[in-house]
């Protein structure tokens, strides 16, 4: 099993340098992880150790380490496909939250999300134009008491849409994300063609996401689709518009699906420029930035605490309030922020336009 991952990974290419692990934000935590071990251990056949390792839980998917790899080993393909091989045998990690967010995706291919959730928004069902709103609702249930609003970032894209003419249909529902990435490919691939035959159905012509995993789950997973996709600070980075004074200090946490994984830097910091605000950056950011340390609801435990705590401290370096676009990091840095006090806000990228454009 593993030959093929290796192949198609380029795993063989690996020359034992260790930039990967110098830079991994779980290694730099905790030392006994080591990305290039796990190549390593590969390469010489310790096939059932690799499989059945709990290490392999650990990564974060960030890609750090491909953006250093002198070799050009892909790093998070060979991971992705690692895990698929070990749950086969049985070996499925350490879900969080008892594993509610791998039934939650199970529960929506049993029925269509159609709820009539924003309030003071312009919404068109029969628009060919699509906000893909992903898992909002559901993380609204489970995290509000850190303070975590789902809704208020739904309404925030949608107002925004509205401000320049769009009137979207909106789809609530997984894209299939962390199945993939925690190697179950089959519910992954059960969540792609639902969402594929809803899009079918509505004769999509332009889908426009507010969380990147979504977005990079359709661009990059997904069967390529005669329709165009764009993140909302794509769409946004072309429109004329005027906010007014900050107030405040703002620094961006570029997400790891948004940066390295799809390469979008420029966009949301030009919005958030054009509205107002200068973005204050931090010591590790954009291809360098620092994960909030949890991906896939997977492994979260003291070590992805600590990269959190890290990553709050730098930015209370620079600024009173990180923007980032990714609902799950909020989640994560509001779950720290929940029992530390670092004396910063956390705000999504699509909340704060809203409120500053005029």
């Amino acid at each position: 099993m593993l030959e093929g991952i290796i192949e198609k990974s380029k795993a063989y290419y690996c020359v034992e340098c260790r930039k990967c692990s110098s830079i991994c934000p779980i290694t730099r935590i905790y030392g006994k992880f080591s990305p290039a071990s796990i190549v390593e251990r590969s390469l010489i056949g310790i096939e059932e150790e690799v499989l059945n390792s709990m290490d392999i839980w650990k990564c974060l998917g960030c890609g750090l380490c491909e953006e250093v790899c002198p070799s050009g080993v892909e790093f998070l393909h060979f991971m992705r496909e690692v895990r698929n091989g070990a749950r086969k045998q049985g070996n499925e990690g350490i879900p969080t939250h008892e594993g509610v967010f791998e039934s939650i995706p199970k529960l929506m291919l049993e029925k269509n999300i159609d709820m009539d959730w924003l309030d003071n928004v312009e919404t068109d069902e029969k628009s060919d134009i699509i906000y893909f709103a992903g898992c909002l609702p559901f993380f609204d249930i489970m995290f509000k008491e850190i303070g975590f609003d789902g809704k208020c970032i739904a309404e925030s894209t949608v107002k925004l849409l509205n401000k320049y003419g769009v009137k979207p249909s909106i789809i609530y529902g997984c894209c299939g994300h962390d199945a993939l990435w925690n190697g179950n490919v089959e519910l992954f691939n059960e969540l792609m063609n639902k969402n594929m035959q809803m899009l079918k159905e509505r004769k999509a012509k332009k889908i426009i996401f507010s969380c990147p995993e979504c977005y990079r789950t359709f661009k990059m997973d997904y069967p390529s689709m005669d329709v165009e996709l764009m993140h909302i600070s794509e769409f946004l980075a072309d429109k004329d518009m005027k906010g007014g004074e900050a107030g405040k200090e703002y620094t961006f946490h570029d997400s790891c699906r948004l940066g390295r994984h799809l390469g979008i830097y420029e966009e949301p910091r030009n919005v958030l420029k054009k509205v107002g605000i200068k973005v204050k950056e931090m010591e590790h950011n954009k291809e360098l930035a620092v994960c909030c340390g949890t991906s896939a609801w997977m492994s979260c435990d003291w070590k992805s605490e600590e990269i959190r705590k890290e990553r709050l401290k730098e930015a209370k370096k620079v600024a009173d309030v990180m923007i980032t676009s990714c609902p799950k990091c909020q989640i994560h840095f509001k779950c720290t922020l929940s029992h530390e006090n670092y004396g910063i806000e956390v705000k999504d990228f699509v909340e704060v336009v809203a409120e500053m454009i005029k």
